[in-house]
């Protein structure tokens, strides 16, 4: 439906409320005979609805009629409270017509359309002539989807008001709703040109340019909307959408800031984080994807991306906690895992990187590779606890022998493993570790990890005694 506005133009009301209250001459007319300016009602109606800027307040008839009624209740919000003003109306008023009326407008803004149907019929028995039924019938038929039937009343409407921006207004939506883009601009230039400065015009006008590959016109369009409801999000969107379409990353970065300041959604903040890449705003892109990944934590793409970008900034900690969300949304997520393995190795962790290589599978072969053989780590077929615990020793020995710490490692290192049924290790502890080398505690670990026990094995306790120098006088 269309925005509200906050007032009603001084004009309209004015010219409306004289004629709802004085018949020719100067005189007051009857209550029960009132003769409005039907014209004049409907561009207060439309000032209301389509957005456009307020007047003065325009005097009032002592007592107010029923029109000033209906135009002063029309302002209120579609909500219960409205809908029992205008039912009060029309129990006040039961021959005239602005009772039904009013409350058919609440019942169209509510999607009862039903309702707002038998109120719209109601409202035509009671002043045949009264065409502002017809005006709310175009609404209603447009909230069902009834195109050739919403039109159908909308050119009824112009047939007595060739220039009412309501029915402009309806019958571009139609347009635009078919493709017709051209059509739809032309007939929204004509409802501005008949309610200047309305919002809704003015929106309709920025879409359509922009379908029509008018990027700047768009753009201008959408500024002017947005000047005149500064706190809609929705056409704040647009607007810095416009501006990114017509290459104006810069701006649109403006504007998607402040309409996630309005309204933080996920839209807004894609937005957002959109033009901050257009604009190679790499803090502000940061922030968008965090806001996403907040708002939407279960996708682990999210987490991935706001890695990367804590990676780009030289944020490991923050890139770090943020793959292991990913990993923990999804642990098959094969880059998470990867990128996640590489960060840690980087960083002095070759056991857990390993494990990470190790469940990315086919992405991470190559590291996968290259760390085994620096960790020396390969199966270990099943042999009895001695051979595999001289193994392993070796093999911790060489790598100790390679470490790059000072003083190089020597102590104790003492772990428990756990066998299954089959032989093979569902669990490896770390019980002791006085080498304090992170080189040798992976490899001690993964190559426990790889080995193959005697089956009626359970829970095993391995001790190493650690001294790089063994392998060095080899």
């Amino acid at each position: 439906m269309p925005k509200m506005g906050t007032g009603i133009p001084c004009a309209a009301l004015a010219l409306a409320t004289a004629c709802a209250g004085l018949a020719s001459g100067g005189q007051k007319a009857p209550p029960e005979a009132p003769a409005p300016d039907l014209v004049a009602v409907a561009r207060a109606m439309a000032a209301l609805d389509l957005g456009a800027p307020a007047g003065p307040a325009a005097p009032r008839a002592e007592p107010p009629g029923p029109v000033d009624r209906f135009l002063a209740l029309y302002a209120l919000p579609r909500d219960e409270k409205g809908w029992k003003a205008f039912r009060a109306l029309a129990d006040e008023a039961p021959r005239l017509p602005w009772g039904s009326l009013g409350m058919a407008r609440v019942y169209v803004a509510w999607g009862t359309l039903d309702q707002a149907k038998g109120e719209l019929e109601r409202a035509r028995t009671l002043d045949p002539a009264n065409w502002i039924e017809r005006l709310l019938a175009g609404a209603m038929e447009e909230r069902a989807g009834r195109v050739a039937e919403a039109r159908e009343d909308y050119l009824e409407v112009l047939a007595r008001d060739p220039e009412n921006p309501m029915a402009r207004l309806g019958l571009a939506r139609l347009l635009s709703r078919e493709g017709d883009f051209g059509g739809a601009y032309r007939e929204a230039r004509r409802s501005l040109d008949g309610l200047p400065g309305q919002t809704a015009a003015l929106e309709l006008l920025g879409q359509t340019s922009s379908a029509l590959g008018k990027k700047e016109e768009a753009v201008s369009y959408f500024s002017l909307a947005a000047q005149a409801s500064p706190m809609d999000a929705a056409l704040r969107a647009e607007l810095a959408s416009a501006r990114l379409a017509a290459g104006d990353a810069k701006g649109a970065l403006v504007e998607w800031r402040e309409a996630v300041r309005l309204e933080e959604t996920l839209s807004s903040l894609r937005g957002l984080a959109s033009a901050a890449a257009a604009a190679e705003d790499l803090p502000a892109e940061t922030l968008a994807a965090q806001g996403i990944a907040r708002l939407e934590p279960g996708p682990a793409a999210n987490w991935r991306r706001l890695a990367d970008l804590r990676l780009l900034q030289g944020d490991e900690e923050g890139a770090e906690a943020a793959l292991r969300l990913a990993v923990e949304r999804d642990p098959q997520d094969a880059q998470s895992r990867l990128t996640l393995g590489r960060l840690l190795l980087a960083r002095g962790q070759p056991l857990l990187a390993l494990g990470h290589f190790r469940s990315a599978g086919e992405a991470a072969r190559p590291e996968r590779a290259n760390l085994e053989r620096r960790l020396e780590v390969s199966p270990i077929p099943r042999t009895d606890l001695d051979r595999i615990r001289r193994l392993v020793a070796s093999r911790l020995d060489r790598v100790a022998a390679g470490s790059l710490s000072a003083p190089q490692p020597a102590g104790a290192l003492v772990l428990r493993v756990t066998v299954g049924a089959g032989g093979e290790a569902t669990e490896v502890a770390v019980v002791e570790d006085a080498a304090r080398d992170e080189w040798v505690r992976a490899s001690a670990y993964w190559n426990l990890k790889n080995a193959t026990y005697p089956a009626k094995a359970a829970r095993l306790t391995f001790r190493f005694a650690i001294d790089a120098t063994k392998a060095q006088k080899r």
